[in-house]
């Protein structure tokens, strides 16, 4: 989708909107998270639809395409977690929550499997290099 300038004669090149039409013109793509930002626009757009700030962010074109994006993104991923759970996978539906009230402790610092076995090693080569100094 093409967002133009000539829609929004007389706009400032430095309001709201302008610089993101720009950007969004030289991209090939948008990621989730410029569509949420888009989205989090037009959901709290307070003026008309032919106000300047509105145009530049592309309009009622660009507000039911961002709105189609999402939907298809979200439907995507409730999908494939139908399709797992389907084929077997458990708590693919589980949304992430947090532990209100439960006092749990940080995590404790991961050691590589690589170190606990280099000091393994270490330990088994001092072994030897004591033994061999034996003989």
């Amino acid at each position: 989708m093409r967002l133009s300038h000539h829609k929004a004669k007389g706009a400032d090149k430095n309001g709201e909107g302008y610089k993101r039409n720009q950007e969004l013109q030289s991209q090939k793509s948008m990621t989730y998270k410029q569509l949420k930002r888009i989205k989090n626009f037009f959901d709290n757009f307070k003026g008309k639809d032919v106000d300047h700030e509105f145009i530049l962010n592309g309009g009622i074109e660009m507000k039911n395409w961002v709105n189609n994006e999402l939907r298809r993104m979200r439907e995507g991923i409730h999908m494939t977690k139908h399709n797992k759970s389907e084929t077997g996978m458990q708590n693919q539906h589980i949304k992430t929550h947090s532990k209100d009230g439960i006092d749990v402790r940080p995590s404790k610092e991961h050691s590589r499997t690589v170190d606990k076995y280099n000091a393994a090693v270490t330990e088994s080569l001092k072994r030897i290099n004591e033994l061999i100094s034996k003989i």
